[in-house]
C-alpha cells in the first residue's frame, strides 16, 4: 500500500508533536523538583549557601536524575533528527550533483599531477592553488554536510572558508609566480607567530630553534614585509600593509566581498549574528537544533566559490603547459556547478512557493507549475 507525500509529511509531524510534548513534559518535572527545593530552602534555610543547597538537591535526586536525564535527552535527539531527515531528503538531488562536482575536482587534482604538469615545466603557482582547492572541496563537503542536517548557520560559517579560499586562489592565480613562492614561504611566518604568541604547546627547544631558522631564512630571502598579516601579498601592492578586503579588491568581485562580510555574522560574536540566528517555537523557545529553511545562500554561493578555486587552479595548469583537454574538463566544472545550483534553487522553491513566483522572472529554468502543484 503506498503512501503520499502528504501523509508522509503528517505522519512525521504528529511523531515531532509526540515528541516534544514529551520533552515538556520531562522538563515540567524537572522544574517542579526545583521550585519545591527552593521553596524548602527559603522556608528552612534562608541564610544557607544556596550553592550547597542547590548540591544537597541534586544528590537526594541522584537515584533517579540521570535516568530522567537520559530520557529528556533521547527525546530531544528524536526531534532535530525527524527535522534533519526532511532537510536532507529536500537536498538529496543538490547533494548528488554537489558530489560529482568533488569527485570531477578529485579526478582533476590526479591528473595534473600525474600527466598535465609533467609534461611542460611544474609550475610553483599550480602547486599553491591544488592545496588550495584541496582545503576548499574539504570545506564544501563540511558545508553541505551541515546544511543536511539543518544547520545554515554553521554551513554559512564555514562557507566563508570557501569563499575565502577562492578570493586567494584568484589572486594568486592572476598576480606573479613571486607572489605564489611568497604564499608558501608565509607558513613558516605563521608557525613562528604561533610560537612567539605561546600558542604551540610542549615545544621542544630544538623544534623551537628550527622555527625560529626557517622563519629567519623566509625573512632574508623575501623581506620583513613576510613578517605582517598578508605580507606574502605585499608585492602587489607596492610593499604597503595589505588586507583582505584588499586581496579582495584587487580582481574585482564584489560578490565575493558580499558574501565574505555577510557570512562573517556567523562567525563572530556581532550582534547582527545574534539577530539573524535567533528563531523561537510558537512558546518563545529558543530553538538551537536544525531547521529546514536557511540553505539556499550558503548552499549556492559554495558551489560559486568553489568553482573559483577549481578554475584558478586549471588556469595555472594550463598556462605552465597549453592542453586543450583542460578547457573542456573545467567547463565540465562550471556545467556541474550551474546544475548543483539549479538543483538548490529547485530545493528552495519547494519550500517557499512565493518566493518562486517572485523569482520566475529570473529564474526560467523552474518548473513553477510542477513545483506550486506538489505544494
Amino acid at each position: 500500500m503506498s503512501t503520499s507525500p502528504g501523509a508522509g509529511r503528517s505522519a512525521k509531524a504528529d511523531q515531532v508533536m509526540d515528541l516534544a510534548e514529551l520533552e515538556r513534559e520531562l522538563l515540567r518535572k524537572l522544574s517542579q523538583r526545583v521550585t519545591g527545593s527552593v521553596t524548602s530552602y527559603r522556608r528552612r534555610t534562608p541564610n544557607a549557601d544556596p550553592r550547597e543547597k542547590a548540591r544537597d538537591f541534586l544528590e537526594n535526586l541522584d537515584w533517579h536524575l540521570p535516568e530522567d536525564l537520559a530520557e529528556l535527552g533521547s527525546a530531544a535527539r528524536a526531534i532535530p533528527d525527524l527535522v534533519s531527515d526532511s532537510v536532507a531528503g529536500l537536498l538529496d538531488e543538490s547533494i548528488d550533483f554537489v558530489a560529482a562536482y568533488l569527485s570531477i575536482c578529485g579526478h582533476v587534482l590526479a591528473s595534473a599531477g600525474t600527466r598535465w604538469l609533467q609534461q611542460g615545466r611544474p609550475r610553483r603557482k599550480a602547486e599553491a592553488l591544488a592545496g588550495l582547492l584541496q582545503r576548499a572541496m574539504t570545506a564544501t563537503n563540511e558545508t553541505f554536510a551541515l546544511l543536511e542536517r539543518g544547520f545554515p548557520d554553521g554551513a554559512e560559517a564555514r562557507m566563508r572558508t570557501v569563499v575565502e579560499l577562492g578570493v586567494i586562489a584568484t589572486f594568486i592565480e592572476r598576480s606573479s609566480t613571486e607572489i605564489a613562492r611568497r604564499f608558501e614561504a608565509s607558513h613558516h611566518v605563521e608557525m613562528w607567530r604561533r610560537k612567539e604568541d605561546g600558542h604551540i604547546r610542549g615545544l621542544s627547544d630544538e623544534a623551537s630553534q628550527t622555527i625560529d631558522r626557517q622563519y629567519q631564512r623566509v625573512i632574508r630571502q623575501h623581506g620583513v614585509s613576510m613578517s605582517k598579516p598578508y605580507g606574502w601579498a605585499s608585492p602587489a601592492f607596492d610593499d604597503r600593509r595589505v588586507t583582505y578586503a584588499d586581496i579582495s579588491r584587487a580582481y574585482g568581485n564584489d560578490d565575493a566581498s558580499s558574501r565574505f562580510s555577510n557570512a562573517s555574522h556567523h562567525v563572530h560574536a556581532s550582534h547582527s549574528g545574534s539577530v539573524k540566528s535567533a528563531v523561537a517555537d510558537s512558546s518563545g523557545v529558543f530553538l538551537h537544533g536544525p531547521r529546514p529553511v536557511g540553505f539556499y545562500m550558503p548552499a549556492y554561493e559554495c558551489m560559486d566559490s568553489l568553482n573559483q578555486s577549481a578554475t584558478a587552479f586549471l588556469r595555472a595548469v594550463m598556462s605552465s603547459r597549453r592542453h586543450v583537454e583542460i578547457v573542456y574538463w573545467t567547463e565540465l566544472l562550471h556545467y556541474t556547478m550551474k546544475e548543483a545550483q539549479l538543483q538548490i534553487t529547485y530545493a528552495q522553491a519547494m519550500v517557499d512557493p512565493e518566493w518562486a513566483r517572485r523569482s520566475m522572472a529570473k529564474l526560467p529554468e523552474l518548473d513553477i507549475a510542477n513545483i506550486l502543484r506538489r505544494n
